[in-house]
């Protein structure tokens, strides 16, 4: 009697403190929610393709197909891959295996505890214990955890993907370069976020394009883009269709079409927008923007436009003055052009005239309160780049440092401090710095 009665308090023990573990066995995984023989079947062809490109995240399929066994009551097999998730996190992340092996440990635990083997159950209690004990505070078990928590629910259902992108985002938080976590929560987010196609905010793209460019060689992350942007292409042909002399629609289809690439196409539409609306500063200003994209193209392929030789990157440069000019004589007060054209002319080699531009650009900027953060960003990319100055990056800074002074959670010293590291090359700064500038402010690129 006394020895059964030890043994009940023992898994009472064991359980509540099992019930606080994070673990597959937690986490409300319902088989309702899911087909566990669809299930099984993914994970294995998950499995197969990570093992054969050597990734990491195959630690994890195991872990989930571990679980997926235990509800088939297939205890034996569930094990046997929980063994596995355990060996191949240690052959793949050595002796920094450790705090990978929260949620192995955990579910190793519980399933010990349903074979009613409870003392090896409270041997992976003891190892979770110790693990949390050897990182204390830091935050990296627990963004482990909350990354192996985010791709179980992608793996599992739908009913989970919310909580995936929440896993995700709370780790991105104290992490915001990692590459696995960046394509997780892209992944989550185009499962669960419906941007209207060719949507400017669209937080989607921009999160598909952060994972791409910090997994470039991630296939299935271009196919979602790609979806993104056809989504889009299908609608502009009908619109096209629907309205093809429409001056509005051309207007924004070009505009469009430039984004995403297709210049020449774009510039032809403008053309004939321009026939029905020739006083269109809008068109005339979206024309330009066209003439400068395909300049910047001749450069990379011929060189810099102030060689003779360039006379398409030439011809494109004096076409982007013509309708800048155009845009402004018919709109006055468009900062936005009338910094452009300042940019424009630099690149000509008439340094005066576009530092008078720029003198009204900003005059203008400040009165308006209006696009100062575009203002600066391209006053400073025609002194680095018109004026070559030595000096341009130190000025920048200093404007950045002078408001940050006056308000330290001023928005456009973050956004100049992100063009700084953007223009030389530190992309992973600038995004750092044009998050802060977002989140306390700026419309980053409008």
């Amino acid at each position: 009697m006394e020895i059964c009665l030890k043994k009940i308090i023992v898994c009472t023990v064991s359980l509540s403190r099992l019930l606080l573990l994070e673990s597959h066995f937690t986490w409300a995984l319902s088989e309702e929610d899911f087909s566990p023989h669809d299930l099984v079947n993914r994970l294995r062809e998950q499995i197969e393709l990570e093992l054969k490109s050597g990734e990491a995240r195959v630690t994890r399929s195991y872990c989930s197909l571990a679980y997926v066994r235990y509800l088939y009551g297939d205890l034996v097999e569930a094990l046997a891959d929980l063994r596995k998730s355990e060996d191949l996190a240690k052959r793949h992340f050595g002796k920094r295996s450790e705090k990978f092996l929260m949620v192995t440990y955990g579910d190793f635990a519980w399933l010990y505890f349903h074979m009613g083997k409870v003392s090896l159950a409270e041997y992976y209690l003891k190892k979770v214990d110790e693990i949390r004990v050897k990182f204390g505070s830091s935050n990296e078990v627990h963004n482990e955890v909350l990354r192996e928590k985010g791709w179980a629910f992608l793996k599992f259902s739908r009913k989970y993907y919310n909580g995936a992108g929440e896993c995700f985002r709370l780790a991105l938080e104290t992490n915001p370069d990692d590459r696995d976590l960046n394509a997780g929560y892209a992944i989550a987010l185009y499962r669960t976020t419906f941007d209207p196609p060719g949507s400017r905010d669209s937080m989607t793209i921009a999160q598909l394009k952060r994972a791409i460019d910090l997994n470039p060689e991630d296939a299935v992350l271009l196919v979602f883009l790609m979806i993104e942007y056809v989504e889009a292409i299908m609608l502009v042909a009908k619109a096209l269709k629907m309205s093809p002399e429409n001056p509005h629609v051309m207007r924004y289809v070009s505009q469009f079409c430039r984004k995403l690439g297709s210049v020449d196409f774009a510039i032809c539409q403008l053309e004939k927008t321009l026939v029905h609306t020739p006083d269109s500063a809008f068109t005339n200003h979206q024309l330009g923007l066209c003439y400068i994209t395909k300049m910047i193209e001749f450069e990379k392929k011929y060189g810099q436009c102030h060689k003779t030789e360039n006379y398409e990157a030439q011809n494109c440069l004096r076409k982007s003055i013509y309708h800048l000019e155009r845009a402004v004589s018919l709109k006055p007060l468009f900062i936005v052009a009338l910094a452009t054209l300042a940019v424009q002319y630099g690149q000509m080699g008439n340094i005066l005239k576009a530092e008078e531009l720029f003198q009204q650009a900003f005059q203008l900027a400040y009165k308006k309160k209006e696009h100062l953060q575009v203002v600066y960003e391209l006053y400073g990319r025609f002194q680095l780049y018109s004026k070559r100055s030595e000096q341009c990056e130190k000025g920048l800074r200093d404007i950045a440092k002078h408001r940050a002074a006056r308000d330290p959670k001023d928005s456009k010293s973050y956004a100049i401090e992100g063009f700084i590291h953007e223009l030389k090359g530190e992309k992973l700064n600038a995004e750092v710095c044009y998050k802060k500038a977002l989140t306390t402010g700026v419309a980053i690129g409008k």
